[in-house]
């Protein structure tokens, strides 16, 4: 998850500052810290790796002090990193990166879509034994987990698979795996990286 967030910010299809300010109250940041956290990234953005005292607090119109101690805070809770590399002449110069907020994005991301993959799982399961009149066996359901936690198939997909192997002689849950492989083979197509980034992303980010 956390490559789709940083394509999207890459390709500007989505904003770094647009997250920070949806989600920072989830991750132990206040107002200042967040606005320190967008403005690093765009200094990022403007292939600037220096972070200038002075500048800064201009910008985030405190106090050194009150800078110093921003800074500080975001180091303490990692969502601020500093540290030395060297160019190719081998001169150390100082650099810095904010991922770490697109890990905590990327991580919340990943709860609510597990989440919505377990009741995903119930509802389906409780759907397939209402069809099929049975239970399912220990096979089926693995089957079935399958579908949703490695193939993340639509609940709809799903479903009309199964209306269309229970006019079968011997409807299975097998039966279902083998409609949805065909489907999945005739609609499989090569997708835009953004289209479908965007659309990835989108169903985790409305809460």
């Amino acid at each position: 998850m956390k490559h789709v967030l940083k394509t999207l910010i890459e390709d500007g299809v989505l904003s770094f500052s647009d997250l920070v300010l949806k989600y920072y109250h989830k991750f132990d940041l206040n107002d200042r810290e967040a606005i320190a956290l967008i403005k690093l990234h765009s200094l990022i953005e403007e292939k600037e790796r220096v972070i200038r005292p002075e500048q800064f607090s201009k910008w985030l119109s405190a106090s050194p002090k009150q800078t110093e101690n921003i800074l500080n805070s975001l180091i303490t809770k990692g969502y601020l990193s500093i540290t030395l590399k060297e160019d190719d002449d081998g001169k150390e110069f100082e650099t810095f990166d904010v991922d770490f907020f697109l890990n905590k994005v990327a991580k919340h991301f990943k709860e609510k879509q597990n989440e919505r993959s377990e009741d995903d799982l119930e509802n389906i399961v409780e759907y397939l034994e209402d069809m099929f009149q049975k239970p399912l066996t220990q096979m089926d359901m693995e089957t079935v987990q399958s579908w949703i936690y490695e193939e993340s198939y639509d609940e709809t997909l799903i479903k009309d698979a199964v209306k269309q192997v229970v006019t079968h002689k011997n409807p299975s849950i097998k039966s279902v795996d083998r409609v949805l492989l065909n489907r999945l083979k005739d609609t499989k197509k090569t997708p835009e990286r953004n289209t479908e980034a965007l659309k990835e992303f989108h169903k985790l980010w409305d809460e």
